[in-house]
């Protein structure tokens, strides 16, 4: 009989990393349900640059960003900003996120990230095959420009740090860029190229083909936002339901995203995750050809071929879960993408933002709740949640069926705030 036969799941969360628990969730035989409010596909995914990034372990408190914040952050349209709204909020966070500045700490931090990312690709390999899904991850390396040799000279310890820990990056000239992909500017000084990445064919598509593989398994997506838990004592037995119903549960995993942290809160796991607006447009009729996603160092931002056209995102955005969207950032990110791309037309883009949650050691969290023992928490994926989805849904299953992980959960905890 399988490990989950007869018990009943409640996964809070139909993002990549949400669906990823979900259907490992199936694997091992529990009954699961998707609680989540929004439409599969309209996630932080869609809206990201869909990397496979398993070497993008460097933490985002590395010293070159603290040095480079504080202009970005009184520059709106700079690629880190913080709404004036959010400043008291997040003060505590942002304590805590110069405190993992350290480099002791970026190599801890580092490893244990890596611990994550190694097996990301063969997870997914796994769970699109359990699916029966194919041709959803392109199989072209990613490449990241720098305009001059400072820059380039500035990430040669990080670029050292990655390869130390077993990951292939390729140091080109920029010629050598520019004959890998005809469209980019001639100029560039140097490029990176990170042999072990690979990116998405198309953000939305590939969340709504795990959404449909889900359901056709014998999942349940419920379309409300879930707003709380019954509780008997030190468990849950059911998940509250905005509109009004109680969806009985024998475990539940909070993978909210940006919105886990007051679920969270109710079951005794005080988190640390602030919602960071990331922005994007997709261009349909872009002009040009690119067979490779690319990252502008300088920009802070990537450019991926998808299908539905040629995707520009990036930006981190400190904002309440409730602000707006700035669109002049997606606007500049489109006009800083004419530098990497000379050629390309913007006449027809379509604007989308993503909340991406963030921990302030860019440190996911994948735990179980200490006082509340029937509840799994993961979130805090940060810039990884495409990467790192299928990594994490393996390990919540695990938890969920009370197997033993295979490495060790302690950096991921809960409670490490």
């Amino acid at each position: 009989m399988p490990v989950g036969s007869g018990h009943r799941i409640v996964v809070i969360g139909g993002g990549v990393v949400g669906l990823c628990c979900a259907i490992e969730l199936q694997r091992d035989g529990f009954a699961v349900t998707i609680v989540e409010r929004d439409p599969p596909g309209e996630s932080a995914a869609a809206a990201s640059c869909g990397y496979i990034a398993v070497s993008e372990v460097i933490p985002l408190s590395k010293p070159g960003i603290l040095l480079k914040a504080p202009g970005w952050l009184i520059d709106p349209t700079g690629p880190l900003s913080l709404r004036p709204a959010s400043l008291v909020g997040i003060l505590p966070w942002f304590l805590r996120f110069v405190g993992n500045a350290r480099p002791r700490r970026i190599r801890d931090i580092s490893a244990a990230l890596a611990r994550l990312t190694t097996t990301a690709l063969g997870d997914y390999e796994a769970l699109l095959k359990l699916l029966g899904l194919t041709g959803l991850i392109g199989e072209t390396p990613v490449l990241e420009l720098y305009d001059s040799p400072a820059e380039l000279a500035h990430e040669q310890p990080y670029l050292r740090a990655r390869r130390d820990l077993g990951f292939r990056i390729d140091e080109i000239s920029g010629a050598e860029a520019a004959e890998m992909e005809p469209a980019l500017a001639k100029d560039f000084a140097g490029a990176a190229v990170y042999r072990d990445w690979r990116s998405i064919v198309d953000g939305r598509r590939f969340v709504t083909a795990l959404s449909d593989g889900f359901v056709a398994k014998g999942g349940t997506w419920v379309r409300v936002a879930a707003v709380g838990f019954l509780r008997d004592d030190h468990r849950i037995t059911a998940v509250r339901l905005s509109d009004g119903r109680e969806l009985p549960a024998d475990q539940a995993v909070i993978a909210a995203g940006a919105w886990s942290k007051r679920l969270a809160s109710e079951v005794g796991m005080k988190i640390m995750v602030e919602g960071v607006i990331g922005y994007q447009t997709t261009i349909a009729d872009p002009g040009v050809d690119m067979a490779h996603a690319v990252i502008y160092a300088k920009g802070g931002f990537g450019i991926t071929p998808y299908e539905s056209g040629l995707a520009i995102s990036g930006s981190i955005e400190f904002a309440t879960l409730a602000a707006e969207p700035d669109w002049r950032r997606a606007d500049t990110l489109v006009e800083k993408a004419k530098r990497v791309l000379p050629g390309l037309k913007t006449a027809d883009g379509t604007r989308r933002i993503g909340r991406r949650p963030f921990t302030p050691d860019t440190l996911p969290i994948i735990d179980r709740s200490p006082t509340v023992p029937n509840v799994l928490i993961a979130t805090g994926h940060g810039q990884l949640g495409v990467t790192l989805g299928a990594t994490t849904g393996k390990l919540i299953s695990h938890l969920a069926a009370g197997r033993a992980t295979d490495i060790d959960l302690s950096p991921y905890s809960a409670t490490r705030f």
